[in-house]
């Protein structure tokens, strides 16, 4: 099919999809019903014609086997009739009763051979046999209008009106054979009227009864495409209604995870406010104390309160630890401007620096990964891998641990932590504790998704996909 076909297919099935259902009812309906209607109405016609036909030809066969018939017996031993039957035969169809219904008649003998003719001249001819007389050879009654366009019918077609043409089997009354087949023809006027009104008739009852069939299924479809058509317009109005909710929706889910992530940024800067604070406030007084406790060892002090300093300064020394490491854990590196994988290698080497264990990765190459990000996107990944991390050392002490990370077929950022340690029950988890229950109201404020699989003994899988729109 060429493409203007195919354009002009396009467009007639737009316009049939527009049109109402009812209307397309219609046009289906006369497409099948007219051709139906011709094809009922051909085959009663042809049923009434050929029962007409066949009653009238029987009922002038009994005058011929009455009359004729018996004449030609002569033939069942010899191939012609006598002049004396020739002569008997003419004058019987010259006089009522069957010159009243046979205008001529021949008797064809076997292989075409004319033995009695109304024509004198056709008597002792050989004609080629047409199929209607080998089916009256084989014992078959056979009538039908004639257009009597052949040679042998010149004498029928001068006489200018309808003729039924009838075929009629002649058996010998002793061996019952076939003997010679008749062929008359009567005069089919009043016949033919009488056919045509039947046919009238026929396709009247026929066109009325598909008019009427069709008028009551049309009259069903329309209400039925009237309902349709109702309830389709409510369903368009609900439809409407329910794409303004949820366009509303989705620009409040959109403005709550905009705000979310403006709060996650905010909470970094607040982190990092209160990591400087720590830094510069409680450690450096931490710091001071333990130097001036230090000058508690100085040769010629009293000895007998160097055991307390000392015990002391190594309690201040452990907080400082503390302090330094919890200043560290709440400030993030510079992340505006960076890309997915950067963020994720700083996350990574700052956990196998703190920890000594190895991390590894399998980052899927997508060179989208190496493109700036969002910023909250960057803060999300990066706190997430070091919650992650942090919990797969602290609780699989020793187990190996692999980061992947890769863009899902619809551009989603996928980010997923797992390790080989001995995992535990998810439902026993049940809300406890800080660290999983934050990453996933952290990762889900920004519209993304949060996944733990796990299982006593089967180690545990943390993933976290986030937006699309990122990565576009």
């Amino acid at each position: 099919m060429t493409a203007k076909s195919e354009t002009r297919l396009a467009a007639w099935r737009r316009r049939m999809a527009a049109m109402p259902l009812h209307h397309r009812f219609a046009l289906a309906g006369s497409l099948v019903t007219l051709p139906g209607m011709l094809v009922v109405g051909s085959l009663v016609s042809d049923s009434i014609e050929n029962s007409v036909v066949r009653n009238a030809a029987l009922s002038s066969t009994v005058y011929m086997e009455s009359f004729v018939a018996p004449m030609s017996q002569e033939l069942a031993d010899s191939r012609t009739l006598s002049p004396a039957s020739i002569d008997r035969m003419r004058a019987l169809l010259d006089e009522p009763p069957l010159s009243e219904r046979i205008l001529s008649a021949k008797i064809w003998r076997q292989g075409g051979l004319i033995a009695f003719s109304s024509d004198a001249d056709l008597i002792g001819k050989m004609l080629e046999p047409g199929d209607k007389l080998r089916r009256a050879w084989a014992g078959e009654l056979s009538a039908s209008f004639d257009d009597l366009d052949d040679d042998e019918n010149l004498r029928e077609r001068m006489t200018g009106v309808p003729l039924l043409e009838v075929y009629n089997p002649i058996h010998s009354i002793v061996t019952g054979k076939v003997i010679a087949v008749a062929e008359f023809y009567l005069e089919a006027s009043e016949l033919r009227a009488d056919l045509r009104a039947a046919h009238a008739r026929a396709w009247i009852a026929v066109a009325s009864v598909m008019a009427l069939t069709f008028a009551a299924l049309f009259g069903i479809v329309r209400a039925g495409s009237r309902t349709i058509d109702a309830q389709n317009r409510e369903l368009t109005g609900r439809i409407a209604e329910l794409a303004r909710v949820s366009g509303q929706n989705k620009a409040l889910r959109e403005r709550v995870q905009a705000a979310s992530r403006g709060v996650s940024e905010t909470n970094e800067r607040y982190m990092r406010r209160i990591s400087a604070e720590l830094h510069d406030g409680p450690a450096q007084a931490q710091a001071l104390t333990s130097l001036r406790l230090g000058c508690t060892d100085v040769p010629g002090r009293r000895r007998a309160r160097c055991p307390e300093a000392r015990d002391l300064r190594a309690s201040l020394d452990e907080a400082m630890v503390d302090v330094r490491d919890l200043c560290r854990g709440l400030t993030l590196p510079a992340l505006e401007g960076r890309s997915v994988a950067d963020t994720l290698d700083m996350a990574i080497g700052a956990h196998e620096r703190r920890t000594g264990s190895a991390v590894q990765r399998r980052f899927s190459g997508d060179i989208r990964l190496d493109r700036a990000a969002p910023h909250p996107i960057l803060i999300c990944a990066y706190r997430f891998t070091q919650e992650a991390l942090m919990n797969a050392w602290r609780h699989a002490p020793g187990a190996p641990v692999t980061m992947s990370c890769e863009l899902t077929a619809d551009g989603r950022l996928q980010v997923a932590i797992e390790d080989k340690g001995p995992g535990f029950d998810p439902a026993a988890l049940n809300g406890q504790g800080l660290g999983l229950p934050g990453l996933r109201e952290r990762v889900e404020s920004i519209g993304g998704e949060f996944d733990i699989r796990t299982a006593p003994g089967q180690g545990i899988r943390l993933t976290i996909t986030l937006a699309a729109e990122a990565f576009a």
